[in-house]
Protein backbone atom coordinates (compact mmCIF):
# COMPACT_ATOMS: atom_id res chain seq x y z
CA UNK A 1 0.00 0.00 0.00
CA UNK A 2 2.78 2.37 0.95
CA UNK A 3 4.61 1.62 -2.30
CA UNK A 4 1.43 2.39 -4.28
CA UNK A 5 0.97 5.72 -2.49
CA UNK A 6 4.61 6.65 -3.10
CA UNK A 7 4.26 5.75 -6.79
CA UNK A 8 1.14 7.91 -7.11
CA UNK A 9 2.87 10.86 -5.40
CA UNK A 10 5.92 10.55 -7.67
CA UNK A 11 3.68 10.38 -10.76
CA UNK A 12 1.70 13.38 -9.57
CA UNK A 13 4.85 15.39 -8.95
CA UNK A 14 6.08 14.67 -12.49
CA UNK A 15 2.72 15.89 -13.78
CA UNK A 16 2.95 19.01 -11.61
CA UNK A 17 6.45 19.71 -12.88
CA UNK A 18 5.11 19.84 -16.43
CA UNK A 19 2.25 22.15 -15.37
CA UNK A 20 4.76 24.44 -13.69
CA UNK A 21 7.10 24.36 -16.69
CA UNK A 22 4.47 25.25 -19.29
CA UNK A 23 2.71 27.59 -16.88
CA UNK A 24 5.99 29.48 -16.61
CA UNK A 25 6.26 29.71 -20.40
CA UNK A 26 2.68 31.02 -20.54
CA UNK A 27 3.30 33.57 -17.79
CA UNK A 28 6.43 34.95 -19.45
CA UNK A 29 4.65 35.18 -22.82
CA UNK A 30 1.68 37.04 -21.28
CA UNK A 31 3.78 39.29 -19.03
CA UNK A 32 3.79 42.35 -21.36
CA UNK A 33 -0.03 42.42 -21.50
CA UNK A 34 -1.45 44.70 -18.82
CA UNK A 35 -4.85 43.04 -18.43
CA UNK A 36 -6.13 43.86 -14.96
CA UNK A 37 -9.13 44.24 -12.72
CA UNK A 38 -9.17 47.75 -11.29
CA UNK A 39 -10.42 47.14 -7.76
CA UNK A 40 -10.32 50.81 -6.77
CA UNK A 41 -9.49 53.68 -9.10
CA UNK A 42 -7.08 56.23 -7.65
CA UNK A 43 -8.11 59.87 -7.27
CA UNK A 44 -6.16 62.95 -6.23
CA UNK A 45 -7.24 66.60 -6.28
CA UNK A 46 -10.24 65.75 -8.44
CA UNK A 47 -8.30 63.83 -11.10
CA UNK A 48 -7.48 60.18 -11.85
CA UNK A 49 -4.25 59.14 -10.14
CA UNK A 50 -2.66 55.87 -11.23
CA UNK A 51 -0.27 55.55 -8.22
CA UNK A 52 -3.33 55.27 -5.91
CA UNK A 53 -5.11 52.71 -8.10
CA UNK A 54 -5.52 49.22 -6.61
CA UNK A 55 -5.44 46.49 -9.29
CA UNK A 56 -5.22 42.75 -9.75
CA UNK A 57 -3.32 41.80 -12.90
CA UNK A 58 -4.18 38.71 -14.91
CA UNK A 59 -0.58 37.48 -14.97
CA UNK A 60 -0.53 37.63 -11.15
CA UNK A 61 -3.11 34.85 -11.04
CA UNK A 62 -1.02 32.68 -13.39
CA UNK A 63 2.12 33.34 -11.34
CA UNK A 64 0.39 32.62 -8.02
CA UNK A 65 -0.87 29.25 -9.28
CA UNK A 66 2.63 28.29 -10.49
CA UNK A 67 4.17 29.40 -7.19
CA UNK A 68 1.69 27.39 -5.12
CA UNK A 69 2.33 24.25 -7.18
CA UNK A 70 6.09 24.71 -6.93
CA UNK A 71 5.79 25.28 -3.16
CA UNK A 72 3.94 21.97 -2.89
CA UNK A 73 6.76 20.18 -4.71
CA UNK A 74 9.42 21.98 -2.66
CA UNK A 75 7.73 21.07 0.63
CA UNK A 76 7.27 17.46 -0.50
CA UNK A 77 10.99 17.11 -1.22
CA UNK A 78 12.16 19.17 1.77
CA UNK A 79 13.30 16.12 3.73
CA UNK A 80 15.45 14.97 0.85
CA UNK A 81 17.21 18.32 0.51
CA UNK A 82 19.11 20.41 3.01
CA UNK A 83 17.64 23.87 3.49
CA UNK A 84 20.48 26.33 3.02
CA UNK A 85 20.22 30.02 2.22
CA UNK A 86 22.90 31.28 -0.15
CA UNK A 87 24.36 34.80 0.04
CA UNK A 88 21.93 36.17 -2.55
CA UNK A 89 18.96 35.08 -0.46
CA UNK A 90 20.36 36.82 2.62
CA UNK A 91 20.62 40.02 0.57
CA UNK A 92 17.06 39.60 -0.70
CA UNK A 93 15.91 38.96 2.88
CA UNK A 94 17.56 42.20 4.00
CA UNK A 95 15.93 44.08 1.14
CA UNK A 96 12.59 42.51 2.01
CA UNK A 97 12.93 43.55 5.66
CA UNK A 98 13.44 47.24 4.89
CA UNK A 99 10.73 47.28 2.24
CA UNK A 100 8.36 45.84 4.83
CA UNK A 101 9.47 48.37 7.47
CA UNK A 102 8.90 51.22 4.98
CA UNK A 103 5.19 50.36 4.90
CA UNK A 104 4.80 51.77 8.41
CA UNK A 105 6.20 55.13 7.26
CA UNK A 106 3.99 55.35 4.15
CA UNK A 107 1.24 58.02 3.81
CA UNK A 108 -0.98 55.39 2.15
CA UNK A 109 -0.32 51.98 3.69
CA UNK A 110 -2.74 50.16 1.36
CA UNK A 111 -0.75 51.28 -1.69
CA UNK A 112 2.48 50.37 0.10
CA UNK A 113 1.09 46.91 0.83
CA UNK A 114 0.11 46.45 -2.83
CA UNK A 115 3.63 47.33 -3.98
CA UNK A 116 5.12 45.07 -1.32
CA UNK A 117 3.02 42.22 -2.71
CA UNK A 118 4.35 43.03 -6.19
CA UNK A 119 7.86 42.78 -4.75
CA UNK A 120 7.04 39.38 -3.22
CA UNK A 121 5.66 38.19 -6.57
CA UNK A 122 8.91 39.32 -8.20
CA UNK A 123 10.96 37.41 -5.64
CA UNK A 124 8.70 34.40 -6.19
CA UNK A 125 9.39 34.62 -9.93
CA UNK A 126 13.12 34.85 -9.16
CA UNK A 127 12.82 31.66 -7.08
CA UNK A 128 10.99 29.87 -9.90
CA UNK A 129 13.58 30.84 -12.51
CA UNK A 130 16.43 29.66 -10.30
CA UNK A 131 14.83 26.42 -9.05
CA UNK A 132 12.06 25.14 -11.33
CA UNK A 133 12.64 22.61 -14.10
CA UNK A 134 12.26 24.12 -17.58
CA UNK A 135 13.90 24.41 -20.97
CA UNK A 136 15.87 27.67 -21.01
CA UNK A 137 15.51 28.14 -24.76
CA UNK A 138 11.72 27.79 -24.55
CA UNK A 139 11.59 30.21 -21.62
CA UNK A 140 13.63 32.86 -23.43
CA UNK A 141 11.63 32.47 -26.61
CA UNK A 142 8.39 32.81 -24.63
CA UNK A 143 9.42 36.29 -23.54
CA UNK A 144 10.83 37.15 -26.96
CA UNK A 145 7.60 36.01 -28.66
CA UNK A 146 5.60 38.25 -26.34
CA UNK A 147 7.97 41.14 -27.08
CA UNK A 148 7.69 40.56 -30.83
CA UNK A 149 3.90 40.89 -30.59
CA UNK A 150 4.38 44.15 -28.67
CA UNK A 151 6.86 45.31 -31.31
CA UNK A 152 4.38 44.62 -34.12
CA UNK A 153 1.63 46.41 -32.21
CA UNK A 154 3.93 49.38 -31.59
CA UNK A 155 4.78 49.68 -35.29
CA UNK A 156 1.06 49.57 -36.17
CA UNK A 157 0.29 52.28 -33.60
CA UNK A 158 2.97 54.57 -34.96
CA UNK A 159 1.91 54.12 -38.59
CA UNK A 160 -1.78 54.57 -37.73
CA UNK A 161 -0.99 57.38 -35.25
CA UNK A 162 -3.64 56.04 -32.91
CA UNK A 163 -4.27 53.19 -30.50
CA UNK A 164 -7.38 51.23 -29.62
CA UNK A 165 -8.74 50.49 -26.17
CA UNK A 166 -9.22 46.92 -24.97
CA UNK A 167 -9.97 45.94 -21.39
CA UNK A 168 -9.06 42.32 -22.20
CA UNK A 169 -5.60 43.33 -23.42
CA UNK A 170 -5.14 46.04 -20.80
CA UNK A 171 -4.80 48.79 -23.42
CA UNK A 172 -5.91 52.41 -23.26
CA UNK A 173 -6.54 54.90 -26.07
CA UNK A 174 -3.66 57.26 -26.84
CA UNK A 175 -4.42 60.22 -29.10
CA UNK A 176 -1.45 62.45 -30.05
CA UNK A 177 -3.65 65.54 -29.88
CA UNK A 178 -4.38 64.95 -26.17
CA UNK A 179 -2.17 66.41 -23.46
CA UNK A 180 -0.36 63.83 -21.34
CA UNK A 181 0.12 61.41 -24.25
CA UNK A 182 3.77 60.67 -25.05
CA UNK A 183 4.55 62.30 -28.38
CA UNK A 184 7.33 63.74 -30.51
CA UNK A 185 6.79 67.36 -31.44
CA UNK A 186 8.41 68.47 -34.71
CA UNK A 187 9.99 71.89 -35.14
CA UNK A 188 6.78 72.89 -36.92
CA UNK A 189 4.67 71.98 -33.88
CA UNK A 190 3.21 68.73 -35.32
CA UNK A 191 2.61 66.03 -32.69
CA UNK A 192 3.47 62.39 -33.49
CA UNK A 193 2.45 59.47 -31.29
CA UNK A 194 5.34 57.32 -30.04
CA UNK A 195 4.95 53.52 -30.10
CA UNK A 196 3.41 52.21 -26.86
CA UNK A 197 2.61 48.59 -27.69
CA UNK A 198 0.30 47.31 -24.97
CA UNK A 199 2.39 48.90 -22.23
CA UNK A 200 2.08 51.98 -20.05
CA UNK A 201 4.64 54.16 -21.81
CA UNK A 202 6.96 54.08 -24.85
CA UNK A 203 9.97 53.92 -22.52
CA UNK A 204 8.54 50.72 -21.00
CA UNK A 205 8.16 49.24 -24.48
CA UNK A 206 11.73 50.32 -25.26
CA UNK A 207 13.05 48.62 -22.13
CA UNK A 208 11.28 45.37 -23.01
CA UNK A 209 12.58 45.46 -26.58
CA UNK A 210 16.18 45.98 -25.42
CA UNK A 211 15.93 42.92 -23.17
CA UNK A 212 14.32 40.91 -26.00
CA UNK A 213 17.03 41.90 -28.49
CA UNK A 214 19.79 40.91 -26.06
CA UNK A 215 18.03 37.64 -25.22
CA UNK A 216 17.83 36.72 -28.91
CA UNK A 217 21.53 37.47 -29.21
CA UNK A 218 22.12 35.38 -26.07
CA UNK A 219 20.14 32.48 -27.51
CA UNK A 220 21.73 32.75 -30.93
CA UNK A 221 25.31 32.97 -29.78
CA UNK A 222 24.92 30.23 -27.15
CA UNK A 223 23.73 27.84 -29.86
CA UNK A 224 26.40 28.95 -32.28
CA UNK A 225 29.00 28.13 -29.63
CA UNK A 226 27.89 24.54 -29.82
CA UNK A 227 28.38 24.61 -33.58
CA UNK A 228 31.16 27.21 -33.68
CA UNK A 229 33.33 25.39 -36.22
CA UNK A 230 30.65 25.46 -38.90
CA UNK A 231 30.69 28.90 -40.55
CA UNK A 232 27.84 27.81 -42.79
CA UNK A 233 25.70 26.98 -39.75
CA UNK A 234 26.51 30.39 -38.27
CA UNK A 235 25.41 32.13 -41.46
CA UNK A 236 22.20 30.09 -41.61
CA UNK A 237 21.29 30.72 -37.98
CA UNK A 238 22.06 34.43 -38.35
CA UNK A 239 19.75 34.69 -41.34
CA UNK A 240 16.95 32.83 -39.57
CA UNK A 241 16.86 35.43 -36.81
CA UNK A 242 17.47 38.53 -38.94
CA UNK A 243 13.74 39.20 -39.43
CA UNK A 244 13.23 39.32 -35.67
CA UNK A 245 16.12 41.76 -35.29
CA UNK A 246 14.65 44.06 -37.95
CA UNK A 247 11.20 43.97 -36.30
CA UNK A 248 12.50 44.64 -32.80
CA UNK A 249 14.93 47.35 -33.90
CA UNK A 250 12.20 49.06 -35.93
CA UNK A 251 9.81 49.17 -32.99
CA UNK A 252 12.65 50.24 -30.68
CA UNK A 253 13.34 53.19 -32.97
CA UNK A 254 9.64 54.13 -33.12
CA UNK A 255 9.40 54.11 -29.33
CA UNK A 256 11.87 57.03 -29.46
CA UNK A 257 13.08 55.93 -26.04
CA UNK A 258 16.54 57.43 -25.58
CA UNK A 259 17.07 55.53 -22.32
CA UNK A 260 16.42 52.24 -24.17
CA UNK A 261 18.72 53.23 -27.04
CA UNK A 262 21.48 54.10 -24.58
CA UNK A 263 20.93 50.89 -22.60
CA UNK A 264 21.35 48.78 -25.73
CA UNK A 265 24.47 50.67 -26.84
CA UNK A 266 26.11 50.35 -23.42
CA UNK A 267 25.19 46.67 -23.17
CA UNK A 268 26.66 45.89 -26.59
CA UNK A 269 29.74 47.99 -25.89
CA UNK A 270 30.29 45.94 -22.74
CA UNK A 271 30.05 42.67 -24.66
CA UNK A 272 32.33 43.98 -27.41
CA UNK A 273 34.90 45.19 -24.86
CA UNK A 274 34.95 41.77 -23.16
CA UNK A 275 35.31 39.98 -26.50
CA UNK A 276 38.30 42.18 -27.38
CA UNK A 277 39.95 41.70 -23.97
CA UNK A 278 39.41 37.93 -24.10
CA UNK A 279 40.30 37.81 -27.81
CA UNK A 280 37.02 36.01 -28.44
CA UNK A 281 36.71 36.33 -32.22
CA UNK A 282 33.39 34.45 -32.67
CA UNK A 283 31.62 36.71 -30.18
CA UNK A 284 33.24 39.86 -31.57
CA UNK A 285 32.14 38.96 -35.10
CA UNK A 286 28.59 38.23 -33.99
CA UNK A 287 28.35 41.52 -32.09
CA UNK A 288 29.54 43.41 -35.15
CA UNK A 289 27.06 41.63 -37.44
CA UNK A 290 24.32 42.23 -34.91
CA UNK A 291 25.25 45.93 -34.57
CA UNK A 292 25.26 46.42 -38.33
CA UNK A 293 21.58 45.47 -38.48
CA UNK A 294 20.75 47.97 -35.74
CA UNK A 295 22.74 50.73 -37.41
CA UNK A 296 21.09 50.06 -40.78
CA UNK A 297 17.57 50.08 -39.31
CA UNK A 298 18.19 53.28 -37.35
CA UNK A 299 19.93 54.95 -40.32
CA UNK A 300 17.07 54.19 -42.74
CA UNK A 301 14.32 55.14 -40.31
CA UNK A 302 16.30 58.15 -39.11
CA UNK A 303 16.47 59.39 -42.68
CA UNK A 304 12.75 58.78 -43.29
CA UNK A 305 11.70 60.38 -39.99
CA UNK A 306 14.50 62.90 -39.65
CA UNK A 307 12.03 65.60 -38.58
CA UNK A 308 11.05 63.35 -35.63
CA UNK A 309 14.53 62.13 -34.75
CA UNK A 310 15.97 65.64 -34.71
CA UNK A 311 13.89 66.83 -31.72
CA UNK A 312 14.98 63.76 -29.71
CA UNK A 313 18.63 64.57 -30.38
CA UNK A 314 18.27 68.36 -30.24
CA UNK A 315 17.68 69.35 -26.62
CA UNK A 316 16.70 72.93 -27.51
CA UNK A 317 13.15 72.21 -28.70
CA UNK A 318 10.16 73.20 -26.58
CA UNK A 319 9.16 69.72 -25.39
CA UNK A 320 12.76 68.64 -24.76
CA UNK A 321 13.46 71.77 -22.73
CA UNK A 322 10.29 71.14 -20.76
CA UNK A 323 11.30 67.51 -20.20
CA UNK A 324 14.79 68.48 -19.01
CA UNK A 325 13.39 71.10 -16.64
CA UNK A 326 10.87 68.65 -15.19
CA UNK A 327 13.53 65.97 -14.71
CA UNK A 328 15.88 68.38 -12.96
CA UNK A 329 13.06 69.51 -10.69
CA UNK A 330 12.14 65.89 -9.93
CA UNK A 331 15.75 65.15 -8.92
CA UNK A 332 15.66 68.11 -6.52
CA UNK A 333 12.34 66.85 -5.12
CA UNK A 334 13.81 63.35 -4.68
CA UNK A 335 16.82 64.74 -2.83
CA UNK A 336 14.52 66.67 -0.51
CA UNK A 337 12.45 63.56 0.27
CA UNK A 338 15.60 61.48 0.80
CA UNK A 339 17.06 64.08 3.16
CA UNK A 340 13.90 64.10 5.28
CA UNK A 341 13.36 60.31 5.20
CA UNK A 342 16.90 58.95 4.94
CA UNK A 343 16.66 55.86 7.14
CA UNK A 344 13.30 54.25 6.29
CA UNK A 345 12.03 56.16 3.28
CA UNK A 346 8.56 57.47 2.47
CA UNK A 347 7.18 53.96 1.96
CA UNK A 348 7.30 51.65 -1.04
CA UNK A 349 4.96 52.84 -3.79
CA UNK A 350 4.36 56.14 -1.96
CA UNK A 351 6.84 58.48 -3.62
CA UNK A 352 4.22 60.48 -5.54
CA UNK A 353 1.91 60.58 -2.52
CA UNK A 354 4.75 61.99 -0.42
CA UNK A 355 5.27 64.60 -3.14
CA UNK A 356 1.57 65.48 -2.95
CA UNK A 357 1.90 65.99 0.81
CA UNK A 358 5.01 68.13 0.33
CA UNK A 359 3.48 70.22 -2.49
CA UNK A 360 -0.34 70.04 -2.09
CA UNK A 361 -3.03 71.41 -4.37
CA UNK A 362 -1.52 70.66 -7.79
CA UNK A 363 -3.23 68.64 -10.56
CA UNK A 364 -2.82 64.88 -10.14
CA UNK A 365 -0.74 64.44 -13.32
CA UNK A 366 2.01 66.76 -12.06
CA UNK A 367 3.09 64.27 -9.37
CA UNK A 368 5.50 61.91 -11.12
CA UNK A 369 8.20 59.54 -9.81
CA UNK A 370 11.79 60.71 -10.28
CA UNK A 371 13.16 59.32 -13.55
CA UNK A 372 16.01 57.54 -11.82
CA UNK A 373 15.52 54.10 -10.29
CA UNK A 374 18.31 54.31 -7.66
CA UNK A 375 17.01 57.67 -6.37
CA UNK A 376 13.45 56.33 -6.30
CA UNK A 377 14.50 53.26 -4.30
CA UNK A 378 16.51 55.39 -1.86
CA UNK A 379 13.56 57.74 -1.38
CA UNK A 380 10.99 54.97 -0.87
CA UNK A 381 12.78 52.43 1.35
CA UNK A 382 15.67 54.39 2.84
CA UNK A 383 19.43 54.02 2.93
CA UNK A 384 19.54 50.52 4.49
CA UNK A 385 17.23 48.94 1.94
CA UNK A 386 19.09 50.77 -0.82
CA UNK A 387 22.41 49.30 0.36
CA UNK A 388 20.98 45.76 0.21
CA UNK A 389 19.64 46.42 -3.30
CA UNK A 390 22.94 47.78 -4.63
CA UNK A 391 24.96 45.05 -2.90
CA UNK A 392 22.76 42.40 -4.51
CA UNK A 393 23.43 43.75 -8.02
CA UNK A 394 27.15 44.27 -7.33
CA UNK A 395 27.50 40.71 -6.00
CA UNK A 396 25.96 39.31 -9.19
CA UNK A 397 28.20 41.45 -11.39
CA UNK A 398 31.26 40.40 -9.38
CA UNK A 399 30.59 36.67 -9.82
CA UNK A 400 29.96 37.09 -13.56
CA UNK A 401 33.10 39.20 -14.03
CA UNK A 402 35.21 36.67 -12.13
CA UNK A 403 33.83 33.87 -14.31
CA UNK A 404 34.60 35.85 -17.47
CA UNK A 405 38.18 36.56 -16.39
CA UNK A 406 38.80 32.89 -15.61
CA UNK A 407 37.57 31.55 -18.93
CA UNK A 408 35.65 32.33 -22.11
CA UNK A 409 32.25 31.67 -20.57
CA UNK A 410 29.99 33.26 -23.18
CA UNK A 411 26.90 32.78 -20.98
CA UNK A 412 28.50 34.89 -18.23
CA UNK A 413 29.38 37.59 -20.76
CA UNK A 414 25.88 37.71 -22.18
CA UNK A 415 24.25 37.75 -18.73
CA UNK A 416 26.55 40.59 -17.69
CA UNK A 417 25.66 42.44 -20.90
CA UNK A 418 21.96 42.32 -20.04
CA UNK A 419 22.62 43.33 -16.44
CA UNK A 420 24.77 46.30 -17.50
CA UNK A 421 22.13 47.42 -20.01
CA UNK A 422 19.53 47.20 -17.25
CA UNK A 423 21.58 49.29 -14.83
CA UNK A 424 22.19 51.88 -17.58
CA UNK A 425 18.43 52.21 -18.17
CA UNK A 426 17.97 52.56 -14.39
CA UNK A 427 19.59 55.98 -14.56
CA UNK A 428 16.91 57.50 -16.79
CA UNK A 429 13.65 55.80 -15.82
CA UNK A 430 11.65 54.59 -12.84
CA UNK A 431 9.34 51.85 -14.14
CA UNK A 432 11.75 49.06 -13.14
CA UNK A 433 10.77 49.82 -9.53
CA UNK A 434 7.45 51.68 -9.73
CA UNK A 435 5.34 49.73 -12.24
CA UNK A 436 3.99 46.19 -11.95
CA UNK A 437 5.42 45.09 -15.30
CA UNK A 438 8.84 46.63 -14.65
CA UNK A 439 9.14 44.93 -11.24
CA UNK A 440 8.37 41.47 -12.62
CA UNK A 441 10.61 41.90 -15.67
CA UNK A 442 13.44 43.06 -13.39
CA UNK A 443 13.18 39.97 -11.17
CA UNK A 444 12.90 37.74 -14.25
CA UNK A 445 16.25 39.11 -15.47
CA UNK A 446 17.79 38.63 -12.03
CA UNK A 447 16.45 35.06 -12.00
CA UNK A 448 18.15 34.29 -15.32
CA UNK A 449 21.37 35.82 -13.98
CA UNK A 450 21.23 33.87 -10.73
CA UNK A 451 20.53 30.62 -12.61
CA UNK A 452 23.79 31.18 -14.52
CA UNK A 453 25.62 32.03 -11.28
CA UNK A 454 24.44 28.73 -9.74
CA UNK A 455 26.02 26.90 -12.67
CA UNK A 456 29.26 28.84 -12.20
CA UNK A 457 29.41 28.02 -8.47
CA UNK A 458 28.77 24.31 -8.99
CA UNK A 459 31.36 23.96 -11.79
Amino acid sequence: MNITVIYIIISLMKYLNKIIEYGLYLFVFLLPWQTRWIIKAGELNGGYFEPKTISLYGVDIVLLIILLLNCFIAISSLKAKSLKLTAIWWLIAGLDLFIFVSIFFAPNKLIALEHYLWFLLGVGLFWLITNAEYNKSKLLWSLVAGAILQAGLGIYQFLAQSTFASKWLGMAVHNPSNLGVSVIETLGGERWLRAYGGLDHPNVLGGLLVIAVLLIFNFQFSHLRLRASAEQAIFKQFNNLTIFYFLLFTSLFLSFSRSAWLGLIIGLATALGISLIKKDSPMRNQILKFSIIGVLVFAVLGNIYSDLLSPRLNLNTRLEQKSITERMESVDQAKSLIKNNLFFGVGIGNYTLALAEQNPGQPAWTYQPVHNTPLLILAEIGIFGFIFFVTMLCAMCYVLCRSILKNKNSESTLNLTILVALVAMFQFDHFWWSLHFGILLFWFILGLTQAEIKKIITE
